[in-house]
């Protein structure tokens, strides 16, 4: 078994995966397994892959999917070939910095945190982030883990004790376009014991053009907002620190319920602009297909969303008056 496993996606990543994969090898942790998972890519990735594999045997793990899984499913795949005490992550657009598992698992030896996080930089907007804060270190108990919920963060920032993943198993769905990380984010922060930080930004995102996180067919985006809701309530809704973490959970399921509302109202918002006075017109003269979307959504969102918006201190602190105008428009009509 080795120390850390770190599990990489890779769909038709000819230009980037050779940087992520030399990020990795090269760590100066040396009792870590990298784990690539090629998603039935139609360029070379699986050459690439192979060839890494190939110079450094013991360390890298090559996984060649012949079915596309999507990223969450490619991730899942991995998890079951990794066998890391601790688990990472990464996208194989990405790169991380040579000392990041050797920090991050000693962080993990000296605390005994379930959760190791660190620092996230992002190359198109030259941004820098850290989202666990000292109060937020530790043992965790319903006010921590409601925050780590609301604030956000990324998988691929942090280790996870592996247990976490495996009692129960637990996997991400697959093929989703988008937000396939909702649901094992939160259910990763009920499921810990505790967690801890390293302040260092070790993980730079390069915002690839063309990745799923700028897709906006509506299918697909639908497909995803209902699959991310639902998905996130049928995890964690059985946990026992479920109900303590319950008003974060449903703002997290509320913003994404937002986010599939808005792409029905799309083109109506484009038109008559966003603006609060526009709200009730923006759902007159919707298809037939987006109201029945909308439908399906509010159906979801009554089945999953048990707080009243109004009642919900992160639903009306955190959701932007205009959007939270939109849905209880929404919900008010259907």
């Amino acid at each position: 078994m080795k120390k850390v496993s770190v599990v990489i996606p890779a769909y038709n990543v000819h230009d980037t995966l050779a940087r992520c994969l030399g990020s990795l090898v090269n760590q100066t942790f040396e009792d870590i397994e990298v784990v690539v998972v090629n998603d039935a890519s139609k360029d070379d990735t699986i050459d690439i892959c192979r060839r890494c594999e190939a110079a450094f045997p013991g360390k890298v793990v090559v996984v060649d999917s012949k079915e596309n899984l999507g990223c969450g499913g490619a991730r899942s795949l991995g998890l079951d070939y990794a066998t890391g005490e601790f688990i990472g992550m990464a996208d194989a657009d990405d790169y991380v910095a040579p000392t990041m598992y050797e920090k991050l698992y000693a962080k993990a030896m000296e605390t005994g945190a379930d959760i190791v996080d660190s620092g996230f930089y992002a190359e198109a907007t030259d941004t820098a982030l850290l989202k666990v804060s000292d109060d937020l270190a530790g043992d965790l108990d319903d006010v921590k883990r409601s925050k780590l919920i609301v604030s956000g963060g990324y998988l691929v920032t942090k280790i996870f004790k592996r247990e976490i993943f495996e009692e129960p198993k637990i996997r991400m769905q697959r093929n989703m376009a988008a937000l396939e990380d909702l649901e094992i984010f939160t259910y990763s922060f009920l499921r810990a014991k505790s967690i801890a930080t390293v302040k260092e930004i070790f993980y730079n995102y390069c915002d690839t053009a063309g990745s799923n996180t700028k897709m906006m067919d509506m299918d697909k985006y639908y497909d995803a907002v209902y699959r991310a809701m639902q998905g996130t309530y049928d995890k964690c809704h059985e946990r026992p620190e479920y109900s303590g973490c319950q008003a974060a959970i449903e703002f997290m399921m509320a913003n994404v319920y937002s986010y599939g509302i808005n792409r029905c109202l799309y083109d109506q918002i484009a038109r008559l602009g966003a603006d609060k006075k526009n709200v009730k017109r923006y759902f007159d003269g919707l298809s037939g297909k987006e109201q029945g979307l909308v439908k399906e959504l509010v159906a979801l969102r009554n089945e999953v969303i048990k707080i009243p918006f109004d009642e919900n201190e992160y639903i009306r602190n955190k959701i932007a008056e205009l959007d939270l105008m939109i849905i209880k428009e929404c919900d008010r009509l259907f």
